[in-house]
C-alpha cells in the first residue's frame, strides 16, 4: 500500500475495526492486516491515539503482557464526529454506493457511514449529498448484481448476541439443495471466506462434528431462551478447520499439506488480491513465474481453486492434489470430446 494521508489513513483503520469488531489487534495486527509500510509506524500509534481520544470512548485499549491491544466498543458508537473528515467524501460516497451489491457487508457499511456523518456539520453533509448526486449512477457493477437481502444485517447481530451469550438460536436456512429447514442450531463462531459470511456450528446429535451455514441463506433468526456449554476442544477444532480451509469441503480433522503452484507472472497482482489462504506466499521462480506455497488442507475446494486458473496453474505438489485435478480434467474432456465415428 502507498503512503496515505492521515486522514486516510485513520479512516482504512477505523473502517477494519468497524468490520472486524469482535476481535482485538496490536499496532503490528492492524498494520499486517491493512499492507501500511514498517515506515509508518509512528504515524499509525499517532492515529490510534487520536482514534482514542475521540469523544465517546469507540476505540478501546489495553495492555496485558505488555503488548497492547485495540479493539471497536460497537455499544458505544451512537454518535461519531470524525476529525479530517474533508478529504474522505469521496470515500464515503463509494462506500455508500457498493453497499447493497455486497449483502454480506451492507449493513456494516451502512452502519458505518451513518454512525460518521450523522453529527457533521451542515456545510460536510451538504458536501455528502452533492457528491452523491454528482456521481449517481458511474459507479457500476459489472454483471447482475446481488440482490439486497435486509435479513443479512438483521440476522447477524442476533447471532454475534448468540454466541456472546451461549444461547442457541433457531434458524430457518436453506441449503445447497433448496430444502428448507427450520430447527435450532449452536453458534459457536464467524468465518468469511471470499467475500461470504459464515456461521461455524456445532451438531447437538454429535457434539464433535462442526459444519458452517452461509449468512446470506438464513432467513430468520430467533434467539432462544436455552444455553449450551462450549467444549473448548471443539471451539479449537473449528478454528483448525477455518485457518486450515476445510471448514465447507473439508473434513473434521483437516491434516494440512505443503502446496506449491506455479503461475506466471502477470497473475501475481491478481493472486496477491484475492488469496486462498492467509498463509499463502508468493516469490519469483526462475523464467517468468512465480512460485505459490501455502499449507492447507487438499480438498475439493483447493483443487476449484485450482482449475479455476486454468491452465496457467501448474502443481507441483503434492501429488494428490495433483491427481485430483488430473482426474476433473479427463472427466471434462470426456464430456466434451465429440464422440468418435
Amino acid at each position: 500500500m502507498e503512503n496515505l494521508g492521515r486522514g486516510e489513513r485513520m479512516v482504512r483503520i477505523f473502517v477494519y475495526l468497524m468490520a472486524h469488531y469482535n476481535n482485538r489487534y496490536s499496532v503490528a495486527d492492524i498494520m499486517r492486516h491493512l499492507d501500511i509500510p514498517e515506515g509508518e509506524l509512528r504515524s499509525v500509534q499517532r492515529d490510534m491515539q487520536a482514534l482514542i481520544n475521540i469523544e465517546g470512548g469507540y476505540i478501546q485499549r489495553s495492555t496485558e503482557n505488555g503488548k497492547t491491544y485495540y479493539w471497536m466498543a460497537l455499544d458505544r458508537a451512537s454518535k461519531l464526529v470524525f476529525p479530517d473528515f474533508g478529504d474522505m467524501v469521496l470515500h464515503f460516497v463509494f462506500l455508500q454506493r457498493i453497499a447493497n451489491l455486497y449483502p454480506a457487508t451492507s449493513s456494516l457499511i451502512e452502519d458505518l457511514t451513518k454512525r460518521i456523518t450523522q453529527d457533521l456539520p451542515a456545510k460536510q453533509q451538504d458536501a455528502l449529498k452533492c457528491y452523491s448526486k454528482e456521481l449517481n449512477g458511474r459507479i457500476l457493477f459489472m454483471g447482475t448484481p446481488p440482490g439486497y437481502d435486509e435479513n443479512v444485517g438483521k440476522n447477524l447481530p442476533i447471532i454475534l448476541n448468540a454466541i456472546r451469550k451461549k444461547q442457541k438460536i433457531k434458524v430457518v436456512y436453506t441449503d445447497n439443495w433448496g430444502n428448507r429447514t427450520d430447527k435450532p442450531r449452536i453458534p459457536l463462531m464467524v468465518a468469511i471466506s471470499q467475500g461470504d459470511i459464515y456461521i461455524g456450528c456445532v451438531s447437538q446429535h454429535h457434539p464433535d462434528k462442526t459444519y458452517a451455514l452461509k449468512l446470506q441463506r438464513i432467513e430468520s433468526v430467533k434467539l432462544l431462551k436455552e444455553t449450551f456449554e462450549e467444549n473448548p476442544k471443539v471451539v479449537e477444532s473449528l478454528r483448525k478447520r477455518i485457518r486450515s480451509g476445510s471448514l465447507l469441503l473439508g473434513e473434521q480433522n483437516p491434516q494440512e499439506e505443503r502446496v506449491v503452484i506455479y503461475f506466471p507472472k502477470y497473475a501475481k497482482n491478481f493472486l496477491k488480491e484475492r488469496p486462498y489462504h492467509r498463509s499463502m506466499k508468493m516469490e519469483d521462480a526462475p523464467g517468468d513465474e512465480i512460485r505459490v506455497t501455502m499449507k492447507v488442507e487438499v480438498n475439493d475446494l483447493l483443487k476449484q481453486w485450482v482449475m479455476y486458473y486454468g491452465n496457467i496453474a501448474t502443481v507441483e505438489q503434492p501429488k494428490k492434489l495433483k491427481q485430483m485435478v488430473l482426474e476433473t480434467a479427463k472427466a471434462l474432456v470426456q464430456k466434451y470430446e465429440p464422440p468418435t465415428m
